[in-house]
């Protein structure tokens, strides 16, 4: 099955602990978050996304799982520039897509941040540096951001060094 999907890992910069800031200057409406990271995986294998109706990949994504991943069962979650939505698995039986309070959507041009507080284990949002909220809780273990674009369309993202508007503590990414 094929997703309609690409899908880009920041593989190299693996979040542990603390607080970790970053800005996606997005063009069309892709999906941000983050997921675990899986070495072992095999990118070439083919087309996959990491939430979606594909599900065919879990098991897969699934085998990559270490202790390192924490106790936290969200394995991946995402921001939808397209509606807002908060969307988020376990990789087993739970894919979950939710309105959460603060959300929006997104258009070209927009700067999306993102913090990933390990110590708080929550991932919050922030649209042209001002503070959406709160979109994910119950983070613990290892992550990496990555982003979902749609084939075949205008979607681009570019990561931005920023600094998190009113600091937090956070380091860039």
């Amino acid at each position: 099955p094929n997703c309609n999907y690409s899908v880009a890992v920041s593989s190299s910069y693996v979040m542990r602990s603390g607080a970790h800031y970053a800005q996606f200057l997005i063009t069309g409406k892709p999906y941000i978050g983050i997921v675990r990271p899986m070495p072992g995986l095999d990118a070439s294998a083919g087309d996959f996304c990491f939430i979606g109706d594909d599900h065919s990949f879990f098991p897969d994504f699934l085998a990559q799982r270490s202790d390192d991943w924490g106790d936290s069962e969200v394995h991946s979650c995402d921001f939808s520039c397209r509606d807002g939505k908060m969307n988020w698995t376990n990789w087993h039986d739970e894919i979950e897509e939710k309105d959460w309070d603060g959300m929006e959507v997104c258009q070209s041009g927009d700067t999306l941040g993102m913090l990933l507080n390990l110590d708080e284990g929550t991932l919050t949002v922030y649209k042209n540096n001002r503070r959406l909220g709160m979109m994910k809780d119950e983070l613990s273990g290892q992550y990496c951001w990555y982003v979902n674009l749609f084939k075949h369309s205008a979607d681009t993202v570019s990561i931005k060094r920023g600094t998190l508007p009113n600091s937090d503590g956070a380091t860039t990414a």
